[in-house]
């Protein structure tokens, strides 16, 4: 029987045991953002809520997940401590809808400028191009299969694929 772990906003969790199932539930505009060794068999899960973290925001305030830039960098370098080079690593994004309408940043909806700042953070930090289900504007939930190195995305009309 599985072990399902909720990842909640602006949250990292980790795990190497190969029953867990790390999920973010209800990724509206939020972006989950999965990472797995395959070499470890270990992964980890970010749920993004904001694109970039206020000017004058310091590693000592926590909060790692809230911020895609500073989410994508903790997970960057937990894995790096752990000796582990992002080349063979296999990430996936889930989220980035454009569900709350109304409701913009300067530069477009925050659907879509979380899930930009995620894929340049993951690009600056050297990490292979994820695999997405991200956009449109359905909320999704996203599952990591920390044994199986698999993830999944379900949403009430689309039911549960892989991504």
């Amino acid at each position: 029987m599985p072990n399902l772990i909720a990842v909640g906003l602006a949250e990292i969790k980790w795990s190497a045991s190969p029953g867990d199932v790390l999920t973010a539930f209800s990724l509206g505009s939020c972006v989950g953002v999965a990472i797995w060794d395959p070499e470890r068999r270990a992964g980890a899960m970010a749920h993004v809520v904001l694109p970039q973290s206020p000017s004058g925001w310091t590693e000592s305030m926590a909060d790692f997940g809230k911020y895609a830039d500073t989410a994508v960098r903790h997970l960057h370098n937990r894995f790096v401590r752990n000796g582990t080079g992002v080349a063979g690593m296999r990430v996936w994004i889930a989220g980035g809808a454009h569900v709350l309408r109304g409701v913009d940043l300067p530069g477009g909806d925050i659907g879509a400028s979380n899930t930009k700042a995620v894929l340049e953070a993951l690009r600056q930090l050297g990490f292979n191009e994820p695999r997405k289900s991200v956009g449109e504007d359905y909320g999704r939930t996203m599952r990591l299969y920390v044994g199986e190195g698999r993830a999944t995305v379900y949403s009430v009309a689309r039911g549960e694929s892989e991504i």
